[in-house]
């Protein structure tokens, strides 16, 4: 985030009483009228299926406002609830666009924000239109890591644990088909554990992994 919009926006939602969450506590529901401001932790968007399974959508880092869509008066239909230990703020819909309507800089750099986001979302959008279980798998590790790995050398792990029912729910997989294709990553030694904890072991082996498996999709279909 712009450093100029980071401090304009902690200047703003500072004046509001800091709220901390505990690990898979809910933080906003649909109906909720007000923007959340992520300042610690990761968060969660998802919804429900038909079958009332839980299906992720997006994950939210330090610095992120939620849902955004209130700006626009559109309303929110989705839940967020916290991976980690959550800190951030609230502040009324009403009160934000005030404030965003005298800070436009801030908005820009917003939905700059969003629009970078939008490269990861077509990465996976390609990857359930036209890939295996293996690729949608590689996808969603690969977006995961370039957004919130923690790098110790080559080695990038995670502030929560990432698990096979997170990659599911945000690949369309049941989790079973994760297990077994993480199991493939994990033999030709792109990933690992420590603990229950998933680790990337270098995320330009990921890269080149992908690149490998789009080379010999179009070399079968020419």
């Amino acid at each position: 985030m712009n450093p100029v919009a980071q401090k304009l926006l902690k200047s703003f939602f500072n004046e509001y009483d800091l709220k901390t969450f505990a690990k898979g506590e809910m933080i906003l529901r649909p109906e909720s009228g007000k923007i959340f401001f992520l300042t610690k932790g990761a968060v969660r968007m998802f919804t429900l299926s038909k079958e009332k399974e839980e299906l992720t959508l997006n994950i939210h880092r330090a610095y992120s406002l939620f849902p955004m869509s209130l700006i626009f008066n559109i309303q929110n239909k989705y839940t967020f609830d916290s991976l980690t230990e959550t800190q951030g703020y609230f502040a009324p819909k009403k009160d934000f666009k005030k404030f965003i309507n005298k800070n436009p800089a801030v908005l820009f750099d917003l939905l700059k924000r969003i629009y970078l986001g939008f490269d990861g979302f077509f990465m996976l959008l390609e990857a359930l239109l036209s890939g295996d279980a293996f690729y949608r798998v590689l996808i969603q590790l690969i977006i995961y890591t370039r957004r919130f790995g923690q790098k110790n050398g080559k080695v990038a792990t995670f502030n929560w644990n990432l698990t096979h029912r997170q990659l599911a729910s945000q690949t369309g997989l049941a989790r079973e088909s994760v297990t077994k294709e993480i199991k493939k990553l994990q033999d030709r030694g792109l990933v690992g554990y420590s603990g229950k904890k998933l680790f990337i072991n270098d995320v330009s082996e990921l890269e080149k992994e992908q690149f490998s498996y789009l080379t010999k999709k179009e070399k079968f279909n020419s």
